[in-house]
């Protein structure tokens, strides 16, 4: 990386650096990547797909900046580091990576094609020599003029990078992997690995399973004043104002599902749930979402009088036989009581489905004093009503526990279907700084979060619901203050759609700090827009990129790309889409920016007091969507997509 650019030398990639100045050169071991990617050989790195090249830089120069050697700092500087480019960088291929060479010789390149295409059989320059009728000779000559590398060389030492994989990825054992790449033998495999690696495969697969690359890596800075370095790299990006990428749709593998989570809806109490009749729910803002759990802080019976309870049951009733999930907060162990006699056993009766207490959650916020009794009561549920969902507030289990490992061991433990934190981010990632043994002044509140739901594991975080989503936990969280936070809630909602179970909103707060599905004046607010662009994303495979997701289905490509700068380093994502159409196709678009679907005063301050007439607030409301276009674009012509600052922009397109 210099000050100007950057590259990203990939396993096997041949390079040269020719008169090149204030060079910054960062090794990491392959195994490292292998770890959190079990597919990394169809991919590679590209440094021109990095969205936000500063950050990526501040992230590499953080410690020449602050030189610490701690072991537990030294792990997470190079863990997010790949973690940035396996979000940022990353390019899927439907097959193994091989480097291109990139040379002006046409032979040369003709060569090395063809020694890619026959990797896994047995090359020498005879046959080469055949196949291009040019000399032995000239072939050696070429190589060692052109690569500074004889033939055999090229083709052991690109046999030796790509065997890696095989043997830390795919677990081959060494003589399939000797024959594999047609080698005379084991040993002759382990000499040439030897001698480009450093250790023979036998030790190498030990050190990898051994953790040996986890040891924390130490920093040696050769330069001893990098003042000029860092004020000359800070002028450069300021200067910068668009970012430009090409995406090639023949290139693209959509190896990831993007999952439904929940959309949980906070209501204060039973009476609030009310208002979800018929007439509410037929409103079009509920078919923007796939999975809605409407969660009731408030369940006790007290303050319903008879009239009011049969209307609660109608209205449950009518909620899960429309497919809606419901969750009732128990505070009391007393509260149990009033479910199980009055609630559950009569909606088991009553309604026709055997399956209607699925939808049907119970959380429990207890106190620490009575955890003990409530997992004896959760098993009695459980054996009860076997359809029964449970869940618990997990955070007193953070505030009051000891160490973070030993907190998550106690919660995995619990037998419950979801974990409710209901602590904002920031508070939350505050907690895990405090519980955990890493250092607490290094970690951001994303690395945080990320460290809870790793040492969770899959299978648990899967459980988790964060059911407080504020606007300034998400600016920390990107290290963004733009003001079009529901920009950044959409990167959320991509980025941690594999981990965990969903998010909760309230449906309406008067603290507007918090994300809410509607205002005072029952108009939707953005967060309503965000989820119909992801809709179509649902239960479909996807490619995800850095500015953005990709889903394939049978007749379309989806596209969602964002921009969520809110300052002038860069006014704009420019998108190049390579594609094979051979007529016109049709162009769907729907933009989502502060004029279009984020007017966050529709109606001026002073008439917040006054009735307005329903009619005049819908029509009012109805012109703050999504701006939609229907176009033909003509299929001779580049396909350029702009999206400005603060802005979603979705659009489909036929498969050819």
């Amino acid at each position: 990386m210099t000050i100007e650019n950057g590259v990203i030398i990939n396993n096997a990639d041949l390079y040269q650096m020719i008169d090149v100045q204030d060079l910054l050169e960062l090794d990491i071991p392959l195994p490292l990547f292998i770890e959190k990617d079990a597919c990394l050989s169809h991919s590679f790195f590209d440094f021109n797909q990095i969205r936000y090249v500063e950050q990526f830089k501040n992230l590499i120069l953080q410690k020449l900046q602050n030189n610490a050697q701690d072991k537990n700092v030294m792990n997470y500087y190079i863990s997010n580091i790949i973690e940035f480019l396996l979000k940022e960088a990353k390019v899927t291929l439907q097959y193994n990576y091989l480097p291109p060479l990139y040379t002006k010789h046409p032979l040369v390149y003709r060569l090395t094609q063809y020694i890619h295409k026959n990797i896994y059989d047995t090359l020498t320059t005879k046959q080469v020599s055949k196949t291009f009728f040019i000399s032995q000779s000239y072939i050696s000559i070429l190589f060692s003029k052109i690569l500074t590398m004889n033939f055999k060389q090229y083709i052991s030492s690109l046999k030796i990078a790509l065997s890696v994989f095989d043997l830390i990825q795919d677990n081959k054992a060494i003589h399939d992997v000797a024959t594999k790449y047609k080698f005379m033998n084991v040993s002759t495999y382990s000499k040439h690995f030897k001698h480009y690696i450093g250790v023979p495969p036998k030790r190498y697969i030990y050190q990898f399973r051994k953790g040996y690359f986890n040891d924390p890596y130490q920093i040696a800075i050769n330069e001893p004043n990098l003042s000029k370095y860092f004020s000359d790299i800070y002028y450069y990006s300021r200067n910068q104002t668009e970012i430009p990428y090409t995406l090639n749709l023949a290139d693209l593998s959509f190896n990831q599902r993007f999952h439904d989570t929940f959309m949980v809806i906070r209501i204060d109490n039973l009476q609030d749930l009310l208002k979800f009749n018929y007439n509410a729910i037929q409103n079009n803002i509920y078919s923007n979402f796939s999975k809605v759990n409407f969660l009731i802080k408030n369940t006790d019976f007290v303050y319903l009088n008879d009239l009011d309870t049969q209307q609660l049951f109608d209205t449950i009733k009518y909620l899960i036989t429309q497919g809606y999930d419901l969750t009732f907060k128990i505070t009391t162990l007393n509260l149990v009581q009033t479910f199980d006699y009055h609630v559950l056993k009569v909606l088991k009766e009553t309604l026709n489905t055997k399956n209607c207490l699925e939808q049907i959650t119970l959380l429990f916020e207890l106190e620490t004093s009575s955890i003990k009794d409530m997992q004896c009561l959760i098993k009695r549920l459980n054996h009860q009503f076997p359809l029964l969902k449970t869940g618990i507030v997990i955070d007193p289990f953070i505030e009051y526990g000891h160490n973070l490992t030993h907190i998550i061991k106690k919660i995995n433990a619990l037998q419950v279907d979801y974990f409710y934190i209901n602590h904002d981010l920031i508070t939350f990632g505050n907690l895990i700084s405090k519980k955990s043994t890493y250092s607490k002044s290094e970690n951001t509140l994303k690395q945080n979060i990320a460290l809870f739901l790793h040492k969770m594991g899959i299978k648990h975080s899967k459980k988790l619901i964060f059911a407080k989503i504020t606007h300034n936990a998400l600016k920390v969280y990107f290290n963004n203050e733009t003001d079009a936070t529901h920009i950044l809630l959409s990167e959320l909602l991509i980025e941690l759609n594999q981990y965990i179970a969903g998010f909760g909103y309230a449906y309406y707060t008067d603290d507007k700090e918090h994300f809410m599905l509607i205002n005072h004046h029952q108009s939707v607010m953005p967060i309503v827009h965000v989820y119909s662009l992801l809709k179509p994303f649902l239960n479909n495979q996807v490619a995800l990129l850095s500015y953005g997701i990709i889903a394939k289905t049978k007749n379309h490509y989806h596209f969602l790309l964002f921009n969520n700068q809110s300052n002038q380093t860069h006014k704009y994502v420019e998108v190049n889409i390579n594609h094979n159409f051979s007529n016109d196709f049709p162009v769907f678009t729907r933009l989502l920016n502060r004029d279009h679907g984020m007017v966050s005063q529709l109606v001026p301050h002073k008439l917040n007091q006054k009735y307005i007439n329903p009619a005049i607030l819908k029509q009012i409301n109805n012109t703050n969507y999504p701006l939609a276009k229907l176009n033909m674009h003509a299929h001779k012509e580049p396909m350029v997509l702009t999206v400005s600052n603060s802005s979603l922009l979705y659009f489909m397109i036929p498969i050819k």
